[in-house]
């Protein structure tokens, strides 16, 4: 049964490309308001074809360019590049190229809280969620994590949070949320876009139509222009003697504030590391904004919030070494930010764990993080030659995840940190992120 919270989307004959989970919410949705489509996807076998099949029989055709006129709009799965020359051309031709997060945006009417940014918006979104829920109010989170948006029309709720990658804001024009924010911007899918400017153009498009923007003050790509006045603009950052952001983390004092006026103390957080109190930070920051009280419930689940599996993420303390789990970190700026977070507590008592697949990043601005903070650097998995050679002296490496525990635990000392962040995909070797995660965490314990 459909929720109460929806508008009629245009009736539109559609072609789904891709049938991942996506793909598959896409025409649940579309069956379910029995409009005509049919699916395409490049895999000979595509997951999810049996439930489709039994949904829609004969639904499912192989992936052939050339028929793509033949339909009024095509809903093209994240995993897509929009950038190719088929679906260009029937852009082109006048065919409609949307994401399942623009028919969500058609047919939603509950206030919607957009978060997008290179490293930290999974967190921010399911804080956002806990938060919502904490006030009394129901929050319905999805979107890039979780339950794909379009489900969200099925359940009732009152505000809903959404966390969006550039790949689906690519794709999308007419969400209007409440308040949307970018968190930041670091090299990540550069293998997707023509530059770096492609890919900060592609997170900026969350602003559009967002009532209130929600700006990192310290990363400027994350800022818009708003030249003629339309947005409300707040900004979130660390408090500077020269600069202080309406939300901050000041160090000196350990809170975070809001207008000057502390709200927590950072030793009151169950979160790890200065990033995870920005990621606080930004969480209360958007639910106020979206008309949420800040009542000591909501402040008490902001302390009381674990994070996410992977993500800082702590594993053990053995002989006085700790020892994090941050494989989530598949990118440059994830784990530059995880260190910079880690040494106030630390200091340059770091013995970092990366390695993987870069996806054709540049990992130059790791060079001065590892040289000024790290103690060492174990290297593992197809670009770990590139990772080493950024400061050899401290570089070590290995074959495996399991012998960079192993070689990482013989460096560090009473005190140390051991951080699995990868800076890197784990695909080359792992099915995913989680995996690495799950196996780095077995090696610690065997050890």
């Amino acid at each position: 049964m459909m929720g109460m919270q929806q508008k009629d989307i245009a009736y539109k004959n559609r072609l789904i490309l891709g049938l991942g989970q996506t793909g598959l919410a896409v025409a649940r949705y579309l069956s379910a308001l029995r409009q005509p489509f049919h699916v395409m996807d490049t895999r000979d076998i595509a997951p999810g074809h049996e439930e489709l099949e039994k949904m829609s029989p004969g639904a499912l055709l192989k992936w052939n360019g050339e028929l793509f006129t033949h339909y009024d709009e095509l809903v093209v799965s994240p995993g897509i590049s929009v950038a190719r020359e088929d679906i260009q051309a029937a852009r082109n031709a006048g065919v409609s190229i949307v994401g399942d997060i623009e028919l969500f945006a058609q047919a939603n009417c509950l206030p919607v809280i957009a978060i997008t940014g290179s490293n930290g918006k999974s967190t921010v979104t399911d804080l956002v969620g806990e938060l919502i829920n904490a006030s009394g109010k129901k929050a319905l989170v999805g979107g890039n994590i979780g339950v794909p948006a379009l489900e969200l029309l099925e359940q009732d709720g009152h505000l809903v949070a959404l966390e969006l990658s550039s790949f689906q804001l690519e794709t999308t024009d007419s969400l209007k949320p409440a308040v949307a924010t970018v968190l930041n911007v670091s090299d990540d899918h550069l293998d997707r876009y023509n530059s770096f400017q492609d890919y900060v153009d592609a997170k900026l498009r969350i602003y559009h139509q967002a009532e209130t923007c929600l700006i990192n003050a310290d990363d400027k790509n994350t800022w818009l222009n708003d030249a003629d006045g339309r947005h409300t603009v707040i900004q979130f950052g660390i408090s500077k003697e020269d600069a202080q952001p309406e939300w901050a983390v000041n160090i000196e004092t350990n809170s975070i504030t809001h207008n000057g006026n502390k709200l927590l103390a950072l030793n009151e957080l169950t979160l790890q590391g200065i990033h995870n109190a920005l990621n606080v930070a930004v969480a209360l920051a958007l639910v106020e904004t979206a008309g949420v009280e800040l009542t000591q419930p909501v402040l008490d689940a902001a302390k009381a919030y674990q994070g996410l599996p992977h993500r800082c993420q702590l594993v053990a303390v053995k002989n006085g070494v700790t020892f994090i789990n941050d494989s989530k970190a598949t990118n440059v700026g994830a784990t530059v930010a995880a260190i910079q977070s880690f040494q106030p507590q630390f200091g340059n008592n770091i013995v970092l764990i990366a390695g993987g697949d870069a996806k054709g990043a540049d990992l130059s601005s790791l060079q001065q993080t590892i040289s000024e903070t790290v103690k060492a650097v174990v290297c593992f998995g197809k670009d770990a030659p590139a990772i080493a050679k950024l400061c050899p002296q401290k570089s070590q490496l290995v074959s495996n995840l399991k012998e960079a525990v192993t070689t990482a635990n013989q460096y560090a000392q009473t005190g140390d940190l051991v951080l699995l962040s990868p800076a890197c995909a784990s695909l080359d070797m792992f099915a995913n992120y989680m995996q690495r995660g799950e196996q780095f965490a077995q090696c610690v314990e065997a050890l």
